[in-house]
């Protein structure tokens, strides 16, 4: 087994999408695509011979739009897996906490790691890497400001996140330096939103950021719900 690993950014919403997959058996998972980038994953899928088992969405997205729709008009068995608090409108697989599903013989293992939004999800892929979505970021956290955030939930989420070993990879949702990868490890040292001493600090803090909305909020989370644009 030899694990695909891609990991492709959208330069408008600084999204990344992620591929993950299993060489001998060409099969692979694609996580929190975006739409106006469907046809790279098509071609990416076409040229290598993938078979697409998985379609993984991390929460409901509020800054970008799912291409969900537009892989089902071409794949219509592949699975979709979700959050087991997602209110989506559309067919898919409520996963379970610390469930683990398999592509090929890459081990996919699901936490819910909820604050951004009630639905987030992290995805440990073959023990070693973790997604985090929109609950960990480099150096930081997600905003929980919106789509029924909720601070507290995000600092137990975080500090499940370092609760796995030292040399797990974190692999994020978005970044907005150009950075692609941390580790726990360094996450304990040098994340913001980690070093605070208590829940209260961490809550000061996050609280203070007057952010504002996503530019496609209100497109987003309602065409997100139905799994993207419809035609």
């Amino acid at each position: 087994m030899s694990l695909i690993f891609r990991q492709l950014v959208d330069d408008i919403s600084c999204t990344y999408t992620y591929i993950i997959g299993d060489s001998s058996s060409h099969e692979v998972t694609i996580i929190d695509s975006v739409h106006e980038n469907f046809d790279v994953y098509l071609e990416l899928l076409n040229t290598n011979h993938w078979t697409l088992k998985y379609l993984i969405e991390t929460h409901v997205h509020a800054d970008h739009i799912t291409a969900i729709n537009q892989f089902k008009k071409h794949f219509s068995k592949t699975e979709v897996l979700l959050s087991p608090k997602s209110e989506v409108q559309y067919p898919h697989t409520k996963i379970k906490e610390k469930e683990i599903y398999y592509v090929g013989n890459v081990s996919l293992q699901f936490f819910e790691t909820p604050g951004h939004t009630p639905d987030c999800l992290s995805i440990l892929v073959d023990e070693s890497r973790l997604l985090t979505g929109d609950c960990m970021f480099i150096g930081s956290c997600g905003r929980t400001d919106f789509q029924s955030g909720n601070n507290k939930e995000m600092f137990d989420s975080l500090h499940k996140i370092i609760s796995l070993p030292d040399d797990t990879l974190i692999f994020p949702g978005h970044d907005y330096k150009n950075r692609f990868v941390s580790s726990v490890q360094e996450e304990k040292r040098t994340n913001k939103q980690l070093l605070h001493k208590n829940f209260t600090e961490f809550e000061n803090d996050i609280s203070s950021w007057n952010l504002p909305p996503p530019k496609k909020i209100k497109e987003a989370v309602p065409a997100n719900l139905i799994g993207g644009v419809s035609s």
